[in-house]
């Protein structure tokens, strides 16, 4: 019974707040970039640029908030199966 219970919280956060799987926080960003601002160095070629010129598209996070939805609606029906309320 707990592992539905968790696909559906996770599943329902992923169709949600996608950025935050696969991208991290864009507080993460913001101190790397005040950190290399500062004179730290680039942890790899041209860091920097990624992290001002290439920001995630919504586009791009469509298909992590469908997998979100398709896993919390699964879980959702195996929970209303395993509970008996659908028979």
């Amino acid at each position: 019974m707990l592992e539905p219970l968790m696909f559906l919280v996770l599943g329902t956060v992923m169709a949600l707040w996608p950025g935050r799987w696969v991208f991290g926080p864009s507080t993460v960003r913001a101190r790397r970039l005040r950190e290399i601002d500062e004179g730290a160095d680039e942890r790899y070629f041209e860091e920097r640029r990624e992290l001002t010129e290439y920001l995630p598209s919504p586009r791009f996070l469509l298909p992590w908030r469908i997998i979100g939805a398709v896993t919390a609606i699964g879980a959702a029906g195996v929970l209303i199966v395993r509970s008996g309320i659908a028979g």
